[in-house]
């Protein structure tokens, strides 16, 4: 049974020995809520999407080829990951393996390999507005995508620093390839997409604007390249209606749990025991994250607890989520490091072994520089 399914049943066994028609009532009024059910749905649609789009557009082989042919071979080890990255999928994974440098494998071992790839596919996990742990998130807890973003970027900057100074190899391991006589160029109808690209990130971030809509600029930015392209890339595949029913019936949980009072009663409960709310949240979290390996285990159990709470939970939400990213990171649960270690024949506990130096202090200076801001 899926992490999903496993919590329809529960939602459905709720209503069933301890609903009434209030109850039933009160969360088919939540799950008609655009901006509660559907956006989130809408929002992870539209990113698979965008990931058809890049795929079939070659977009990623052109950066790859271009950097190859100019000797930026460091910059392209975190880059091409990075930026597979940014747009999460269930089979980001082995695409990200099999798009890695191939002039990489000549130099480095196959661990090596595994951590570069793996550790610069995620850093930028705990600011990324497309995560579906982030969406999810943001959905229960009414929090804005685009806050909690700016929020983690610094945890995201701090990571990707200490992944390159730990990571990357010293430029004087490498010698110029003389293999190419001709130098690729990017094509000018690419340049002119991520620059457009990025000027609407910038507008709909300073806007505050719905993140559906940007998603849906940015693939209309596309269409004007290659319409037909765009076109094709709205039939949904099996995976993607896969997971746009996990995260339904996440968010189904959350709203019966809502709806029967359920959080309230937790967090009357958790008050009461003494102990503190953000430890027993974090524990919570921890364990949830390590023993699934994926942010919507203790998101649909975390997240509507907080909505029990009193008062501005902003910073709980942001807490919550960098801890559960960093756990998710370090896990030997998590599919994706399951999925690069076998590509690279790396054990994966040496895989975590290499890039727990990095992880771990990042997320230790942000949470001191966000303890520090939270209480002062």
């Amino acid at each position: 049974m899926t992490i999903g399914r496993f919590f329809l049943a529960a939602s459905l066994a709720l209503l069933v020995f301890f609903g009434n028609s209030r109850a039933v009532h009160d969360t088919f009024n939540r799950l008609g809520t655009f901006d509660y059910f559907f956006a989130p749905l809408l929002i992870l649609y539209l990113v698979s999407v965008l990931e058809r789009i890049l795929d079939r557009l070659s977009v990623i082989s052109s950066i790859e080829n271009y950097l190859a042919d100019r000797n930026l071979t460091r910059l392209s080890y975190a880059f091409i990951p990075g930026l597979i990255g940014l747009i999460p999928s269930i089979g980001g994974a082995h695409f990200a393996c099999s798009m890695f440098p191939s002039s990489a494998g000549k130099k480095l071992s196959g661990c090596q390999l595994a951590a570069i790839n793996y550790f610069f596919r995620h850093f930028h996990v705990y600011s990324n507005p497309l995560i579906t742990g982030t969406v999810l998130a943001c959905a229960i807890t009414n929090t804005s995508l685009w806050f909690v973003s700016l929020t983690l970027l610094p945890l995201t900057l701090l990571t990707f620093l200490l992944g390159w100074k730990f990571l990357i190899p010293s430029s004087k391991k490498y010698s110029k390839e003389t293999g190419h006589s001709i130098k690729s160029s990017m094509s000018l109808k690419i340049i002119l997409v991520f620059v457009s690209i990025f000027i609407e990130t910038l507008i709909f971030f300073l806007l505050d604007i719905k993140i559906f809509f940007w998603l849906a600029t940015v693939i209309f930015t596309l269409a004007l390249v290659s319409p037909q392209t765009v076109w094709e890339a709205f039939k949904p595949s099996k995976d993607n209606l896969f997971l746009l029913s996990e995260v339904a019936f996440i968010l189904i949980f959350a709203a019966v749990i809502n709806s029967l009072g359920i959080n309230q009663l937790l967090t009357n409960f958790i008050y009461s025991s003494g102990v503190p709310t953000v430890l027993t949240f974090s524990l919570v979290t921890v364990f949830l994250a390590y023993i699934t390996g994926i942010s919507q285990a203790y998101v649909a159990i975390v997240m509507p607890l907080i909505v029990g709470l009193t008062g501005n939970q902003f910073n709980l939400v942001c807490w919550l989520l960098a801890l559960g990213f960093f756990i998710q990171y370090l896990t030997p649960a998590h599919l994706c490091l399951i999925v690069c270690a076998k590509y690279f024949k790396c054990s994966a506990f040496r895989l975590i072994q290499q890039i727990f130096p990095p992880v771990a202090l990042a997320f230790l200076l942000w949470s001191l520089g966000f303890l520090a801001f939270c209480l002062f």
